[in-house]
C-alpha cells in the first residue's frame, strides 16, 4: 500500500456523505469467555468493546435510539446510519437467534450499511449463509477478529484458535460475497515489529479488503495487566506505533481500506501506553510521516504547551523535553534554582557546565539571562544538533547558537562564551578543572533509559568540578539520583513542579542554595530503603544493561539483609 485509503472516505463518496456508527451489544458473550479461560483474551475489558452510549441496560431498539441520539446532539448526524455489532462476538448464537436478533435491531432505524464484529471461530456455514441474506438488503462488512498470524502469541494471549481457523473463515466469508476486513494488534506481547509485519505479508494473501489496525491497549482488571502475566506488553508510543504502523500498511495491496489505525478506552483505565497525541494529532502526524516514507529512527519534532519546540528521541523513547513546555523547564528547572541570573549581576563571570546540549534549550535560556558567562556543554550525540537546526528561524539565538557549535565547536556573542565537548559526558568530565563551575545543568533522559548519566561515580565526577558555593540542578527527582548526590556529600533539595507532579532537583555542599529542602520523608526512604540505591558505573564506562544488573544485584543484597524496599516512618 503506497497510499492511504481509508473506509470512512469511501463510505462518504458511495453514499454522498458521512455514514454515523451506532454500537450495539447484542448480549451474547464470547465462546473465549464461557468456554474456554473464563476471563477471555488476556487483553480484553469487562465490557468487550461496548460502546459508550451503552452503559446502561437498554434493550435492543433502546440501543439504536441511544445511539442514534449520541451521534445527532455530538455530530449532527443524519440518516441513514451504519449498524455496528461490535461488543464481543455477535455472530455466537444459534442463526435463528440472530435473526431475530438482527432484524430487531434493523427494522428500529435506516440503515444502510451493516458491520458485524465476530471471531473466525464463530461463523458456522448457516450463520454465514444468513450473513450472505444479510447482503442482499444491505451492505456487510464482516470485521474479523485476528490479532496475530502467529500461532505461538494466540495461543499466549489465550485466544482459543489458531491463524488456520482466520484463512478459512475469510475465505468462506468471500465466497459468499461478502466484504472482510481483519483486525490485528500491534504491540502484543512476545511480538516485535518485525513480527507485526510478517503478520501484514500473511493477511495480505487472503482475501480481505479492509483492515483495521491499533496499538495494544493494557487496560486496569484485564489479565494481562496483573503482576502474574509474562511477558510484559512494551507499551508502544505515538512514535514506536507510527513505526510498526507504516511498515505494516506498506506490506498490503493498494485497494484495501483502513477502517481504524487508533484505539480508544477512558483515560482511568489504561496504563499503558499514555499518549500525549490525540487520536487527531495521531492521524495528522502519521498521514504526514506516510507521505514522505519516514523510517522511524530519525528524530521527530513537536511544539509544546508553551508554543517552544523539541524533539523525540526514538532510542531513549522520551522527548528532550517536558510537553508542558520546553522554554518554560528550561526556566523553572535550571535558570530560576540555581539563581543563575542573581549570580550574573554581581559583575563577575559565571561558569556553567551544560550536562546534556540536547537541542540547546537550557544553554540558550542560560545565554538570555545577560551578563557575563562561559559555558561548557557536553553532548554525546552530534544528529541532535542537525535535527534543532530545523526547529529555529535562522536569526533566532538557538539558531546561532546551535549552527557555531555545529559547524566550529564553539560559539562568541557578547560577553559570552560556549564550547561543545562532543563524546561521551563521562569522559569529557575528566577533562575538566576541578571546582571551576558555579552553576551544573544536569539534563540527561531519564535514569530509566539513560543510566549512565545518573550513577553515583558520575554525580561524585561532577562533584568535584562543582565550586564550594556553587550549585547543581536537574529536572529529575528519581530517587536513585537524588540517592547519589546524598551519598556524595551534597545537601539535596527541590525547586517547584513544572510540568510533573514532583519538583526538580537542587544540590550544592552549602544548604543556602537550596531554595527547598527534601522532605524529611523522603529523606528516610532514600537512606534506609532500597529505593534510593544508586546505580554504580566504577570505570564511567558500563552500558546501561550493566548499570541495571548491577544495582539489581546491589538492592538483592540488602534486601537479604533487611532493608526494606520501601521505608515507612
Amino acid at each position: 500500500m503506497n497510499k492511504l485509503h481509508f473506509f470512512s472516505d469511501y463510505i462518504a463518496d458511495k453514499y454522498n456523505g458521512k455514514l454515523h456508527r451506532i454500537g450495539i451489544d447484542l448480549s451474547l458473550g464470547c465462546p473465549n469467555r464461557l468456554n474456554r479461560f473464563g476471563p477471555g483474551c488476556v487483553f480484553c475489558a469487562e465490557d468487550g468493546n461496548r460502546a459508550r452510549h451503552l452503559s446502561r441496560n437498554l434493550n435492543l431498539p433502546g440501543q439504536v435510539a441511544s445511539g442514534i441520539e449520541f451521534v445527532r446532539t455530538r455530530y449532527g448526524a443524519k440518516p441513514p446510519y451504519i449498524a455496528y455489532f461490535q461488543a464481543f462476538t455477535s455472530t455466537y448464537a444459534p442463526v435463528e437467534k440472530l435473526r431475530e436478533l438482527y432484524k430487531e435491531v434493523l427494522d428500529a432505524a435506516p440503515f444502510a450499511l451493516v458491520i458485524v464484529g465476530t471471531r473466525p471461530d464463530a461463523l458456522p456455514p448457516e450463520t454465514v449463509e444468513f450473513l450472505a441474506e444479510l447482503a442482499e438488503r444491505y451492505e456487510v462488512w464482516v470485521e474479523l477478529g485476528v490479532q496475530s498470524t502467529h500461532d505461538s502469541t494466540l495461543n499466549l494471549i489465550r485466544r482459543g484458535h489458531d491463524f488456520a481457523t482466520v484463512e478459512e473463515a475469510v475465505r468462506r466469508l468471500d465466497s459468499a460475497g461478502i466484504a472482510v476486513g481483519c483486525h490485528l494488534i500491534a504491540g502484543l506481547p512476545g511480538e516485535d515489529r518485525k513480527m507485526f509485519i510478517d503478520s501484514a505479508r500473511k493477511v495480505a494473501g487472503l482475501p480481505f479488503r479492509a483492515v483495521k489496525l491499533h496499538p495494544l491497549l493494557t487496560l486496569k482488571g484485564t489479565v494481562i495487566s496483573s503482576q502474574e502475566f509474562t511477558p510484559k506488553p512494551i507499551g508502544l508510543n505515538e512514535y514506536e506505533y507510527a513505526d510498526y504502523l507504516d511498515g505494516f500498511l506498506r506490506e498490503l495491496p493498494d485497494h484495501w481500506l483502513i477502517m481504524r489505525l487508533t484505539a480508544e478506552a477512558e483515560k482511568e483505565k489504561i496504563i499503558t501506553p499514555r499518549w500525549w497525541m490525540s487520536k487527531g494529532q495521531f492521524l495528522d502526524f502519521f498521514k504526514a510521516r506516510f507521505n514522505v516514507g519516514a523510517t522511524g529512527k530519525e528524530f521527530s519534532g513537536v511544539v509544546t504547551q508553551d508554543g517552544s519546540p523539541t524533539l523525540y528521541h526514538p532510542e531513549f523513547r522520551q522527548h528532550f523535553h517536558s510537553l508542558a513546555g520546553a522554554a518554560t523547564e528550561a526556566e523553572q528547572k535550571y535558570v530560576a534554582p540555581s539563581r543563575l541570573r542573581e549570580r550574573l549581576s554581581y559583575g563577575k563571570t559565571v561558569r556553567l557546565l551544560d550536562v546534556g546540549f540536547g537541542l540547546g534549550v537550557n544553554c540558550a535560556a542560560a545565554l538570555s539571562c545577560g551578563g557575563a558567562c562561559e559555558i561548557v556543554t557536553l553532548e554525546n550525540d552530534p544528529r541532535t544538533l542537525h535535527a534543532a537546526l530545523s526547529l529555529y528561524p535562522q536569526n533566532s539565538l538557538q539558531y546561532r547558537l546551535i549552527d557555531a557549535l555545529d559547524r566550529e565547536g564553539v560559539f562568541r556573542e557578547g560577553n559570552c562564551r560556549v564550547r561543545l565537548l562532543k563524546g561521551d559526558a563521562r569522559c569529557s568530565v575528566t577533562l575538566l578543572e576541578m571546582q571551576s563551575f558555579d552553576v551544573i545543568f544536569q539534563d540527561g533522559f531519564s535514569p530509566d533509559y539513560n543510566p549512565e548519566l545518573w550513577s553515583f561515580d558520575f554525580v561524585r565526577a561532577l562533584a568535584r568540578l562543582l565550586k564550594p558555593d556553587g550549585v547543581l540542578v536537574s529536572f529529575c527527582s528519581a530517587l536513585p539520583f537524588r540517592g547519589a548526590l546524598l551519598r556524595t556529600g551534597l545537601a539535596v533539595g527541590e525547586s517547584p513542579p513544572c510540568g510533573r507532579k514532583r519538583g526538580g532537583t537542587v544540590a550544592g555542599f552549602d544548604p543556602a542554595v537550596l531554595p527547598l529542602p527534601l522532605p524529611p520523608k523522603e529523606l528516610g526512604i532514600i537512606l534506609h530503603s532500597t529505593a534510593g540505591v544508586a546505580y554504580r558505573d566504577p570505570g564511567l564506562a558500563d552500558n546501561r544493561d550493566k548499570l541495571f544488573l548491577r544495582r539489581n544485584a546491589i538492592v538483592a543484597k540488602l534486601r537479604r539483609r533487611g532493608v526494606p524496599k520501601w521505608y515507612k516512618p
